[in-house]
């Protein structure tokens, strides 16, 4: 392990925690404080889990069944989700910093670490629980036992390799690029020649398989759903030549020159300002550069492997839109976008190594104006930001005037607190959420989407649907406030049948 500079400038373990908890409370209040409404995702998971199930009609089922763990002991709510997903990114982000700091030390992975924390998807959404969230918890440990096992192979560690990369499947099936990663490291490094290596591939083969082993049976016995949900909506949709160009375009654009654009102005100021200074850091720069000369063939191969995980991904997704014509949700990048961070650092590091204390002071000052600029810029875009900013944003929806508007007249007409909503997931969702009888959401009035749901208890249920209302309301529906509108539901015998 490289050395690492001396001072207050370099993140340990301790300052490192008090960091990641006031980075996540500044970031969760800010959210808490301004929305009006929770993200779809976050309640896509407190529908969900009415009801534990190996599979569901869109992902597998982890992050439910953590998500239920946790509303067991705490209780299911909003907040609950918030800070869920906050602890799994900002620990993802953790294990991140500790494998840089074996690699290359403290200095290097407190620029790291910084730069990643502006990423865009770590700061602004950092209030999402979702399935890339979960993912990227897995990916980190992915990554740090793949550098485990190539400096110290053992069957252990690739055994704790193959359980993490089953249960990231059971996450989220699109941790396959990860396992593209795995594979083409394993080749890199000539894994055949050992038998550590082979031997210890088809250990994590079979313990991955074991562990994912229960929804492989689930989906053989549902028909493959989340396939043919991502085929309907995503996979299947075979954009023509044209569309497929602007769509990998604005996503690659979109990964490189926004979302992580930030990071990238942490690490050129960085970066510039040690140059700038060289000349008051020569001597630490000196030991630092004859330290890593003695390391050349380890320093290329943290190289490569760093670039390896950086790139792999994000090209691996352009190509799957522009040779089959899929859509690229920009979403997909949440869960890899932060291992871009030490790849970009491997491709422009000088001779001196980074983390030098001019470098790391002028990372420091950019994270802090940064943090505020991106702050000011979420606070702009929520509600209490300008009006007509941004105001279409799922957190703007006015929930709590949406459930005034309806709940007390709801109750009176069905005679009793209502049992089923129905309406788009997200919008269904919140209002339920919201409800003092937390409803549960018939998913696209599919009873194989809402294993929650009994056929036979559909009939007798007092059900509401709510939907956005065009004007003059349909027949039959009731203005709950602005756009929104309710209106009761029956559904007969024969429609049960039908679905």
């Amino acid at each position: 392990m490289p050395a690492s500079p001396s001072g207050s400038l370099v993140l340990n373990a301790r300052t490192l925690a008090a960091l990641l908890a006031v980075f996540g409370v500044v970031w969760i209040a800010a959210y808490w404080l301004t929305a009006t409404a929770a993200p779809g995702d976050n309640v896509e998971q407190l529908i969900w889990i009415h009801s534990l199930e190996l599979g569901y009609y869109k992902h597998p089922p982890l992050p439910t069944w953590i998500m239920a763990a946790a509303a067991f002991v705490f209780g299911p709510s909003v907040g609950l989700t918030y800070i869920l997903g906050a602890v799994l990114t900002l620990g993802s982000l953790a294990i991140f910093w500790k494998l840089l700091c074996t690699m290359r030390g403290q200095g290097y992975a407190t620029v790291a670490v910084l730069a990643a924390l502006c990423i865009t998807f770590y700061c602004g959404r950092l209030y999402y629980y979702n399935h890339n969230v979960v993912m990227m918890l897995w990916i980190a440990l992915a990554a740090a036992l793949t550098w485990q096992v190539t400096v110290k192979p053992s069957l252990l560690t690739w055994a704790l390799l193959g359980a993490v990369s089953g249960l990231a499947m059971l996450s989220k099936y699109q941790y396959v690029l990860a396992l593209a990663v795995i594979g083409l490291w394993w080749l890199r490094i000539g894994g055949w020649r050992s038998p550590v290596h082979v031997k210890g591939a088809a250990l994590a083969a079979v313990v991955g398989l074991a562990v994912l082993s229960p929804h492989l049976y689930w989906l053989t016995t549902h028909d493959w759903m989340p396939m043919r949900y991502a085929e309907r909506t995503s996979l299947g949709l075979h954009l023509d030549t044209a569309a497929r160009i602007k769509m990998s375009w604005t996503f690659a654009v979109d990964w490189i020159f926004n979302r992580c654009m930030p990071a990238w102005i942490l690490i050129a100021v960085a970066l510039w300002w040690g140059r700038r200074n060289k000349s008051q850091d020569k001597n630490q720069a000196e030991a630092q550069a004859s330290s890593v000369q003695t390391r050349t063939a380890q320093d290329k191969m943290l190289r490569e492997f760093w670039l390896l995980w950086g790139v792999v991904p994000l090209l691996s997704i352009l190509a799957l839109c522009l040779f089959t014509g899929s859509y690229l949700h920009l979403q997909w990048g949440t869960a890899f976008m932060f291992l871009c961070v030490p790849a970009a650092m491997e491709l422009v590091r000088t001779p001196a190594a980074w983390g030098a204390p001019k470098q790391l002071r002028a990372a420091w000052w950019t994270f802090g104006i940064l943090q505020v600029l991106l702050l000011a810029q979420f606070l702009m875009a929520s509600p209490i930001g300008p009006k007509g900013y941004k105001s279409s944003h799922q957190n703007h929806i006015p929930v709590d005037k949406i459930v005034e508007g309806l709940a007390p007249a709801a109750h009176q007409l069905l005679g009793g607190p209502i049992d089923i909503i129905l309406g788009p997931q997200a919008l269904a969702g919140r209002v339920s959420m919201e409800l003092p009888e937390r409803p549960r959401v018939f998913v696209e009035r599919n009873l194989h989407y809402s294993p929650w749901i009994r056929a036979e208890e559909l009939p007798t249920a007092r059900m509401i649907e709510v939907f956005v209302a065009p004007d003059p309301l349909p027949e039959g529906a009731f203005r709950a406030y602005d756009r929104w509108a309710w209106r009761p539901v029956h559904i007969s015998a024969q429609e049960i049948g039908k679905n």
